[in-house]
């Protein structure tokens, strides 16, 4: 198991059994294969619907980039040298939720 910062912020390509907490926030917001580049992928997505199709902005708040609770939240642990557990994995289950949702938008209103 490798665990240098440049391997799981650019190569790794899903995080690895044995990672501490620290490792594991460093993935989700540095490598292109975590959490937060997904997020950052759906905001655009959310953001060219409503541009493209006229749809309402308040889809940007409700999906999109204005939606950056925890996104900032994975910043802020991702920059810390010890990462709560607890705290790591409700942040990382509710980006997931969020990306879940966006993607249900993006599906409704795809077309």
């Amino acid at each position: 198991m490798k665990n240098d910062f440049l391997y799981i912020a650019d190569q790794a390509s899903a995080p690895e059994k044995g990672w501490t907490n620290a490792q594991l926030a460093n993935f989700h917001y540095f490598n292109p294969n975590g959490l937060y580049a997904a997020k950052k992928a759906r905001d655009q997505q959310v953001s060219k619907l409503v541009e493209e199709h006229g749809l309402p902005s308040g889809a940007i708040l409700a999906y999109g980039g204005l939606n950056n609770y925890t996104t900032d939240r994975l910043t802020k642990l991702a920059n810390q040298k010890r990462v709560n557990g607890i705290t790591l994995r409700t942040i990382l289950q509710m980006l997931q939720k969020d990306i879940d949702a966006a993607d249900r938008w993006i599906e409704e209103n795809n077309g």
